[in-house]
């Protein structure tokens, strides 16, 4: 950015009846703090946009002449911010001094137009809220408006500080989006520790002061935050439909997740849609990829698998790894889409490589299963192990089935028996009744029919058929259980009625003993 020749990286022009506008603009342009990323990534980009100049007094002549010490300070100024309203517009102070940037200087591509009120090219000079300069330019040259009221505050203001940055606002944005998150976070984290330090009355007094003192619609999402951390969420609504008012697009997709899952609030669908629109349409990913997913699945709407992927690659062109998985698995299942395994494996590794755990587990099943590529146990068990150690439990229990058969790996029922526990730990199903065959067949451990009882009936309860089948030949037999066929036909049953096969077989070789 070229500011070494200014003093000033913008000047604010406006009429006095848009004074408090112009006031707020300016110190949120002069206290605002460039997103630490982007600072990393455009290491030309100033640390802050200070000073922005703004008039306190006319200094414009009743002929609209422009004194020489304003002539100076628009001179010294990189940008005009014009505030746009039509009060602006029938301003002969706002007129000569955008009259004087682009005839005098021939800065017109350095005109930043903020409509606050009323509409450019109106045929009605009442509502009109371009300037005469502006107006007499042909359409080519003309500075492109930001309004107000189509993007909402915080939208409007990321975009006139994208222009002052000479950024492209789609890769502005999402730099702005992370930082304000990791605010949060940090915010969140030295908030709970005062909570924990000074106490409830002290807690309700920050609160207070930020209600009271501040209407900083990141302030209010970050109480929300913490208030939902905390499991508060009626205060976390309260915060979040504070910061919503205001147009803040990570406190409507916030809201709008507790409308979709019904936390805090009674679930609606079409309410989480709204504010999810409502964030995507400021451009961001989370939202976009959370629309995504109620189209995919028809929460609420018509299942729409276009619209879904059009919602996905819009927050995956963002970096979105949820979006980014979700397309592979659209890819992969040939979801409103030809399958395609090859533009699966494609968005699962772009997902994969920002740490997403269940595309790196995808990922590791495609080489196991040579689903679109050559069967290669290797990186299969490669991509299993970086998503279990993130905890994904069905990756454990991959790992522990290669160790369990010897795929890939030597054959280790210790190793294939410490990642069953772990998975099984988590709720794992499969897991769990991995662990009960181990015991009952007498596997790597000591024949324990009471364990591999206790842990068959874990899985059984989560629906797992082969230990329902299992628990049923337990019963018959009487193996570390009392006999007992009424439990026997029960556990063939629910196998049944989830299609085990074997389980069938188990039933009627039962009802042939029982009738001879």
């Amino acid at each position: 950015m070229e500011t070494e020749n200014f003093a000033y990286y913008a000047f604010i022009s406006y009429s006095h009846n848009d004074k408090e506008i112009a006031q707020k603009l300016q110190k949120r342009l002069e206290h605002y703090h460039m997103p630490s990323k982007l600072l990393e990534d455009h290491p030309e980009l100033p640390k802050k946009l200070s000073p922005i100049f703004r008039d306190e007094s006319d200094l414009v002549a009743r002929d609209g002449t422009l004194s020489d010490s304003l002539k100076g300070y628009l001179k010294e100024s990189n940008y005009l911010i014009l505030i746009c309203s039509p009060s602006s517009a029938h301003s002969i102070y706002v007129g000569a001094e955008v009259d004087y940037f682009i005839n005098e200087l021939g800065r017109v591509d350095r005109i930043i137009p903020l409509i606050v009120d009323g509409l450019p090219h109106s045929k009605d000079p009442d509502i009109e809220c371009f300037p005469p300069a502006i107006l007499a330019l042909d359409r080519e040259h003309e500075p492109l408006g930001i309004d107000l009221k189509t993007f909402g505050k915080r939208d409007a203001f990321l975009r006139v500080i994208a222009t002052l940055l000479k950024l492209k606002y789609t890769d502005f944005k999402p730099r702005e989006d992370e930082e304000r998150k990791r605010r949060a976070k940090i915010f969140a984290s030295i908030a709970a520790v005062l909570v924990m330090i000074i106490g409830g009355l002290a807690w309700y007094s920050i609160e207070t002061f930020i209600l009271m003192e501040s209407n900083d619609p990141e302030a209010q999402f970050n109480f929300g935050v913490i208030y939902e951390g905390r499991g508060d969420y009626a205060k976390a609504r309260e915060w979040y439909e504070k910061a919503v008012a205001q147009g803040f697009a990570l406190a409507q997709n916030n809201l709008g997740w507790m409308y979709y899952h019904g936390q805090g609030v009674e679930q609606d669908y079409a309410k989480a849609m709204e504010l999810y629109q409502k964030a995507a349409a400021q451009g961001y990913a989370s939202a976009q990829n959370n629309l995504g997913y109620m189209y995919a699945n028809g929460d609420g709407v018509e299942r729409d698998y276009a619209k879904a992927r059009e919602w996905y690659e819009k927050a995956a062109a963002q970096g979105n790894a949820s979006a980014q998985y979700n397309l592979g698995l659209m890819y992969a299942n040939g979801d409103g889409v030809e399958r395609d395994y090859a533009k699966a494996r494609e968005w699962y590794e772009k997902a994969a490589a920002q740490g997403n755990a269940t595309a790196q587990f995808d990922l590791g099943d495609m080489y196991w299963k040579g689903y679109g590529v050559e069967k290669d146990y290797a990186k299969a068990r490669e991509w299993y192990q970086k998503a279990a150690a993130q905890g994904e439990a069905i990756a454990q229990s991959s790992i522990a089935l290669m160790y369990f058969i010897g795929q890939g790996v030597e054959k280790d029922y210790d190793k294939a028996m410490e990642w069953y526990q772990k998975a099984a730990a988590q709720g794992e199903a499969f897991a769990q009744y991995a662990i009960g065959l181990m015991y009952y067949d007498g596997e790597g451990v000591e024949q324990n029919y009471s364990k591999a009882r206790e842990w068959f009936e874990k899985a059984a309860a989560q629906g797992d058929a082969y230990a329902q089948k299992n628990l049923g030949i337990m019963y018959r037999d009487g193996l570390g259980v009392p006999q007992s066929n009424d439990k026997a036909i029960e556990y063939f049953r629910k196998a049944i009625l989830q299609g085990n096969e074997d389980a069938k077989k188990e039933l009627v070789k039962l009802y042939q003993e029982l009738y001879k």
